[in-house]
């Protein structure tokens, strides 16, 4: 895999042209690359483009009751996506089929996993992790994780600090850690929770009617009361929306019109595409091409949004980008 980030979408989420992006990789001689009259960079000139903006590592959890909504697929395509915007990232996945490990063509066999974590404290956490790409760590995951859930309630480890104790010390290390979780709400689904800083809910069309964000949102709103603590921030991202389709336009709007849910949907959506899926059955990404699509369009909003990069133009950071001098007058 080798994502790019094109020198016209950093002048979009600066609110800068691209001209003003080209003199700036110029005059740092920062590492660029130019392919069918694209400009793109990568990861370490993302570091130093990206700089200005530096924010305290977050924490967020994919998690949904019900399955097949794209959420290990959604939690990899926006692990990639934050690194291109200077991200350290950290993916760590519970689910036990492993199917996010895999995408990155990683034998887990060959790796402690979670359970092997919270078993043996000698194991830490930077033996476990594998690099899978500039910027991008994965704790991976495999079959043995099934039984996290029993080993967690033997153990009678309180759930806030099961994984508090693993994760806290890794945000000094990382800018965003990313938790894949499987479609349930176990034991170990709720120390992740009780870990994030926030938690992700992606849903699909057709399956809204009995997505479990009912269950989903009301196990968690329980959760955080019954430990004393603060609602954990949780975010609706709807996936797999086909303008054309009714079911599509029905559920978005009636998910907007909701008297709780219209709060608390991200702003865009994900747009059914191709793809995303075929890229990564080929273990590759959407951000590999220089192409404009529907897949790396959707993506790259939904992770400045989930990064709280969206506003930049409106808060004028791009004026205080290194260099600024070089900025005006494009």
């Amino acid at each position: 895999m080798h994502p790019k980030m094109l020198a016209i979408e950093a002048a979009d989420i600066f609110g800068v042209s691209v001209q003003a992006i080209h003199k700036q990789l110029k005059s740092k001689k920062l590492a660029y690359h130019k392919l069918r009259n694209r400009v793109y960079f990568e990861y370490e000139t993302a570091i130093k483009i990206f700089a200005p903006y530096k924010q305290p590592c977050k924490v967020v959890v994919f998690v949904l009751v019900k399955g097949g909504v794209g959420k290990s697929t959604l939690c990899r395509e926006t692990a990639i996506r934050a690194t291109l915007m200077g991200k350290k990232v950290l993916v760590i996945e519970i689910d036990h089929q492993g199917n996010l490990t895999k995408s990155f063509g990683i034998n887990a066999s060959d790796y402690p996993v979670l359970i092997d974590l919270l078993d043996d404290s000698l194991i830490k956490v930077a033996d476990a992790t594998v690099n899978v790409l500039p910027g991008l760590d994965i704790l991976p995951s495999r079959y043995d994780n099934s039984v996290l859930d029993n080993f967690i309630m033997l153990k009678q480890v309180p759930l806030q600090r099961v994984l508090k104790s693993k994760v806290d010390p890794l945000r000094s290390a990382y800018d965003l850690i990313l938790i894949d979780c499987p479609p349930s709400l176990g034991q170990s689904i709720s120390a992740a929770v009780l870990t994030s800083d926030m938690v992700v809910l992606p849903t699909t069309p057709c399956d809204f009617s009995d997505s479990g964000i009912d269950i989903t949102v009301n196990e968690i709103s329980r959760m955080c009361n019954d430990h004393d603590m603060s609602t954990i921030p949780m975010k609706i991202i709807l996936n797999q929306f086909d303008n054309r389709e009714k079911d599509s336009r029905d559920t978005y709007s009636d998910l907007i019109k909701h008297h709780q849910y219209g709060e608390m949907m991200f702003s865009g959506y994900i747009r059914k595409c191709k793809e995303i899926e075929k890229y990564r059955r080929r273990k590759s990404t959407v951000f590999d091409s220089t192409a404009s699509t529907a897949g790396r369009e959707d993506i790259d909003t939904f992770t400045r949004e989930l990064l709280g990069m969206h506003n930049l133009k409106s808060n004028h950071v791009a004026s205080h980008l290194p260099n600024p001098e070089i900025m005006k007058g494009y």
